[in-house]
């Protein structure tokens, strides 16, 4: 490791504890039944304790240059795929076409594509049932925020719509090579997209943006733009919401409802 050049531009932050690892790979419930899907590869060690756990794992990692120190990482492994792509830029299709059966992802992400890698898999219609994910310790803290809080946010919503997130652990900077600026946190996200049955997920992403567009503004405010007035007080007033509401306020549950009405 000390004679590899760390690249910036890909977020490289490795992890290289024993004991962490196979606390992720615990937090993940990954068991001889799991086939894991692992982004961002690096040296390949949370790929290594994957491999000791899972029945397969399927890796993308971006930097070419980390292949040799991989496949060295994994010399005692046969049950992995390694593949060098961007994942962003790979297709649902050709991801699924990996795995037979439900898939688990677990990564150690690089922080720069952890928004819209978590956005590609809820969004995507993908065979998963989880992802437990190391990310900076803020977002994991807005992912798993409650209303009536200052984290709470569209991160928080859209996610908890269709999803159980929790956080398992805090990670300390110190753990990483290079350091970061930040701590971070291991959050696991149970899918369940049924949960609130939402009308049009697509939509509703669009309407929770609308709503907290201006966060100190009133939500009816935020929404008048797309909506008759009219329309949106009687809605409010069927769910027994107050026309000072604002979006921070607002439970996820409350949101799905007031899209479903408001979609009709």
């Amino acid at each position: 490791m000390e004679n590899f050049k760390f690249k910036k531009q890909y977020g490289q932050n490795f992890l290289t504890d024993t004991n962490l690892l196979n606390a992720i790979v615990k937090d993940a419930e990954v068991d001889k039944t799991t086939s894991v899907l692992e982004i961002g590869v690096g040296f390949g060690s949370l790929t290594k304790a994957l491999c000791g756990s899972a029945k397969n794992v399927v890796c993308y990692e971006i930097d070419t240059t980390l292949k040799d120190k991989i496949l060295q990482n994994l010399i005692n492994f046969s049950n992995y795929e390694l593949n060098f792509a961007d994942i962003l830029k790979v297709s649902d299709q050709e991801i699924s076409s990996k795995f037979n059966n439900s898939f688990k992802v677990v990564s150690n992400l690089p922080y720069y594509i952890t928004t819209p890698i978590i956005f590609k898999f809820l969004e995507g219609d993908f065979n998963i049932s989880s992802l437990t994910l190391m990310v900076q310790k803020e977002v994991a803290e807005r992912i798993c925020s409650a209303e009536n809080s200052k984290d709470y946010g569209i991160l928080s919503v859209i996610i908890q719509s269709i999803a159980n997130p929790k956080i398992t652990r805090s990670v300390s900077r110190k753990l990483f090579m290079p350091e970061p600026n930040v701590d971070s946190a291991v959050v696991h996200i149970q899918i369940d997209k049924n949960k609130l049955n939402i009308a049009n997920f697509s939509e509703f992403q669009n309407f929770v943006k609308r709503s907290f567009s201006m966060r100190r503004k009133t939500l009816i405010n935020n929404l008048k733009s797309n909506y008759n007035l009219q329309t949106l007080e009687n809605a409010f007033n069927k769910l027994g919401l107050s026309s000072n509401i604002r979006a921070e306020n607002l439970s996820v549950k409350n949101f799905v409802e007031l899209f479903n009405i408001l979609i009709k």
